[in-house]
């Protein structure tokens, strides 16, 4: 993905694209008015020059000026906007959050992950997979079907073959079908602590425990 710390450098290479273009009109309007000068002082006085010419010249400069100077503000604003996003976002680092994720990370026997499934499910079944081989390593049966909150996903650590397997991250579906078999829409949970924010692209980012790293809208709760 490719993301970096909280930083306000791309506001400030485009801030710095408004003054240089600022510096470059500043220059153009030198130089016009140089060759005004110049043009009017050596003017063939039976003929002179037409002014409405001139006169409409300097009015584009200065709707090219006003422009740059609005696009300058527009700049200002958008870097004092992404500097509150990303200190709004520091405050999360330490926070639990809940977030949508497929990950279950398995320690001494407990998980922190949830799901919740549509109404009208009869039969809930979850299957947790070893993320490096793609394998199920153990189906559970009989989950709760209440669709009215988070159901907390229970692993007791043991495989199919009731052998315990290692601590660490895995992944998990729910799969909830009802009294006809018919698939019912299921989602995917975990409780995770934040660890980082990381901004770009105009929006935050954060990093869990885990090493997962999730935009914020992902993130459904917070304590």
């Amino acid at each position: 993905m490719g993301l970096a710390p909280i930083t306000s450098g791309s506001t400030a290479a485009s801030t710095n694209n408004s003054t240089s273009s600022l510096s470059q009109l500043g220059e153009d309007y030198t130089r016009f008015l140089t060759l005004l000068t110049a043009q009017v002082q050596h003017q063939d006085p039976l003929e002179p020059m037409d002014s409405t010419q001139f006169v409409s010249q300097l009015a584009q400069l200065s709707q090219v000026e006003q422009s740059v100077k609005t696009n300058s503000n527009l700049e200002n604003l958008g870097s004092q906007m992404a500097s509150l996003l990303s200190v709004s976002g520091a405050a999360m680092i330490g926070r639990e959050v809940t977030v949508s994720s497929d990950q279950v990370h398995l320690a001494a026997g407990e998980t922190n992950s949830y799901y919740n499934v549509g109404d009208g499910a009869a039969t809930v079944t979850a299957e947790i997979y070893d993320p490096t081989t793609e394998r199920v390593v153990r189906t559970i049966t009989g989950l709760s079907s209440d669709s009215t909150e988070l159901q907390q996903l229970t692993w007791d650590g043991l495989d199919d073959s009731g052998n315990p397997v290692l601590d660490g991250k895995y992944t998990f579906t729910i799969k909830a079908v009802n009294g006809d078999g018919d698939p019912i829409t299921a989602f995917t949970y975990r409780k995770a602590v934040v660890q980082e924010v990381l901004f770009t692209e105009g929006q935050n980012y954060f990093k869990l425990d885990g090493d997962e790293t999730l935009p914020a809208e992902a993130i459904l709760a917070a304590s």
